[in-house]
């Protein structure tokens, strides 16, 4: 079985963006709005010379809820994938849940299993590509993403990242709790370092 490190995409590995009206931070809805946290590349790097499996977890409710369009939502989508290709920190695969109890699209309107704090795109990947979850860790900046990594068995770590900070309310009880990307890699390597066998 593999290890995998499951790594929410808004906030942690891609920058938050205002709202034209709101002016409230969520995920970019144009392709040109789409900047790699500081450091971001750099980690993701780290954790496949390392040899683990690395998993894209987002919820994507913008169509749902009416703020774009699925083209709108892929382009963004690629244009991500495409700046990680391009920095050498690719992905090994990713999951995204596009549903909403509030949809405007009736299609879209559910009580998924994989919408976060659901653990189901983790268990999706998982079974798809071998990953022992209870080795594994979940990497996300708010609660449901700690919540929906406790839930598949993984071990959890939260991204204080100050502009997602009104979507934390203290519920999650993450394993640790550190300030970026970088960091969080860091203590996951460091806290699978296997002991050296006796001589």
């Amino acid at each position: 079985m593999k290890v995998g490190v499951f790594v929410d995409r808004d906030g942690v590995m891609n920058a938050l963006v205002p709202r034209p009206v709101s002016g409230d931070l969520e995920s970019p809805l144009d392709p040109e709005q789409v900047v790699l946290m500081p450091g971001a590349a750099a980690a993701l790097r780290r954790l496949r010379k390392a040899g683990y499996v690395i998993v894209q977890v987002s919820n994507q409710p913008a169509v749902a809820l009416g703020d774009a369009t699925m083209e709108q939502i892929e382009h963004v989508q690629t244009r991500f994938l495409e700046l990680l290709d391009s920095a050498g920190a690719a992905l090994d695969a990713f999951r995204r849940c596009p549903h909403h109890p509030d949809s405007v699209v009736p299609a879209l309107r559910c009580a998924c299993e994989c919408r976060k704090p659901a653990p189901g795109m983790l268990l999706d990947a998982a079974a798809d590509l071998g990953i022992d979850l209870h080795a594994s860790w979940m990497i996300g900046d708010i609660d449901t993403d700690i919540l929906a990594g406790a839930a598949a068995g993984c071990r959890t770590i939260l991204i204080e990242n100050p502009a997602s900070r009104q979507r934390r309310t203290g519920e999650a009880r993450p394993d640790a709790v550190v300030k970026d990307l970088p960091a969080a890699v860091e203590l996951v390597i460091s806290s699978d370092q296997l002991e050296p066998e006796p001589r």
